[in-house]
């Protein structure tokens, strides 16, 4: 009873990758589209679909002028020149630092009292204070170029 089984699994494996491999070779285009053919707007298939170019016929030769000595010389200095306008609109130069403040004209007095040294609290409050107010530039490599849109 089994090998009845087993037959019958296998011809309908068989029959199933039949009809598998049928789809793959039909083409639909020719089918309407209720059936799953192509819609009639689709354009037209073309007449010469594995067309390859010939190993063997010689290149075409070129319409264009290679450039001579005075235009390749030209050609690099405008590349370069457009380079370096690149750059500088990438890494723009740091702003100038702050003005200092202006000299005090007149010393205040001594007091009597001597003067009561900061404490390391607000030494250390001071000096982080003045690490937040200063810009942090990363350091970076070379950037790519941006296109001049």
């Amino acid at each position: 009873m089994t090998w009845n089984a087993d037959r019958r699994a296998s011809a309908l494996a068989l029959a199933l990758m039949i009809f598998v491999l049928s789809g793959c070779a039909s083409t639909f285009d020719v089918l309407p589209e209720k059936m799953g053919g192509l819609p009639g707007s689709a354009p037209a298939r073309p007449a010469d679909s594995y067309a390859f170019p010939n190993v063997y016929q010689p290149r075409p030769t070129r319409d264009a002028k290679p450039l001579d000595p005075t235009e390749q010389k030209k050609l690099e200095s405008d590349l370069v020149t457009l380079r370096e306008q690149q750059k500088n609109l990438a890494n723009p130069p740091p702003p100038p630092p702050p003005p200092s403040p202006p000299p005090k004209a007149a010393a205040k007095p001594a007091s009597k009292t001597p003067a009561k040294a900061a404490t390391p609290k607000k030494e250390a409050a001071k000096i982080a204070e003045k690490k937040k107010k200063e810009p942090v530039v990363p350091e970076s490599g070379p950037t790519p170029l941006k296109p001049l849109n």
